[in-house]
């Protein structure tokens, strides 16, 4: 059902960008007493059942046939885990700001996707987006590499969740067709949630010290699962279905700034004027390769 009210839809699109924004820094807050694959782990069986209650709410729930467990198996091979593992792995080594970057370039890939697989046309738009945001993204790089706040390792590990995107993409198309959003994102979650269950029993269980953890310990991965994992989702879904996917995925450029700016708030980062620059042409860059086509899969991404 549409809503009425368009500044509270554009209220809701601010938030879920915010909560997007900030789920870099509850990353590196929540990795003050926890490994990456604990985070990633409760982030996804606390988001999981919301996501579903919320599906079951809207009368949104689809449960996948048979023939297309396999699908949704491989889709939660690519993302959450490959992608999640790239990402959380990867922010242990790069600033906030420089991984927000860095993801926020999927939409940059996404078509090229389209054009290997799907035989989709590429646009002007989308080579001197690449190429602007690119350069955005260098800039960013070698001023961090500067103080020692980016190491190639994190760097590749990064892009290694972007690059999941591909495969990701290519299920994603196929299984949208028969269903929707909501529902593909909650499978994805639960099944993504079962194949961090061993990597977090093998590598970081024993690690757990249980009795000199906190309540307070708990509440970056709280927000995650809640904020970036569940609210957001829901408030973007709301912003599509009223203003449709072109307006709504505008307002995803600016992740990247909404994390730049907590990152100097909250973390303490450094933000010099020339990695401002950087993030504002790898902005201008995102912006640009989507004037013509914006992606139909963009916001599923991150949302996961």
């Amino acid at each position: 059902m549409k809503s009425n009210n368009p500044l509270r839809i554009y209220i809701a699109l601010i938030l879920a960008m915010i909560f997007w924004g900030l789920s870099f820094i509850w990353y590196k807050q929540a990795y003050i007493n926890f490994k990456p694959a604990t985070v990633i782990l409760f982030r996804l069986f606390i988001s999981s059942p919301l996501l579903l209650v919320s599906a079951i709410l809207l009368n949104r729930l689809k449960w996948p046939l048979r023939k297309d467990l396999k699908y949704f198996l491989l889709l939660a091979l690519f993302e959450p885990f490959l992608y999640f593992v790239g990402e959380s792995y990867g922010m242990l080594y790069v600033s906030s700001t420089l991984a927000s970057i860095l993801i926020a370039t999927i939409p940059l890939i996404t078509p090229f996707t389209g054009y290997f697989f799907m035989k989709e046309k590429l646009t002007l738009n989308n080579y001197l987006g690449i190429l602007v945001s690119f350069s955005g993204v260098v800039l960013v790089i070698l001023t961090e590499s500067k103080t020692g706040d980016a190491p190639w390792f994190g760097i590749v590990l990064i892009l290694m969740a972007v690059l999941s995107t591909l495969g990701y993409t290519v299920l994603l198309k196929k299984l949208s067709y028969h269903y929707n959003a909501l529902s593909i994102v909650w499978f994805q979650n639960f099944l993504g949630g079962l194949y961090f269950i061993p990597l977090f029993l093998i590598t970081e269980f024993k690690h757990i010290v249980w009795s000199e953890l906190a309540p307070v310990d708990f509440v970056p991965i709280i927000f995650l699962a809640i904020f970036a994992s569940s609210l957001a989702f829901l408030f973007f879904v709301q912003g599509v279905r009223n203003i449709g996917m072109t307006r709504s995925v505008v307002f995803t450029n600016f992740i990247p700034i909404v994390t730049a700016v907590f990152a100097v708030i909250i973390l303490r980062e450094r933000l010099p004027l020339i990695k401002i620059a950087g993030i504002f042409i790898t902005v201008s860059g995102l912006v640009m390769s989507q004037v013509a086509k914006f992606p139909r899969t963009r916001f599923v991404n991150k949302l996961s």
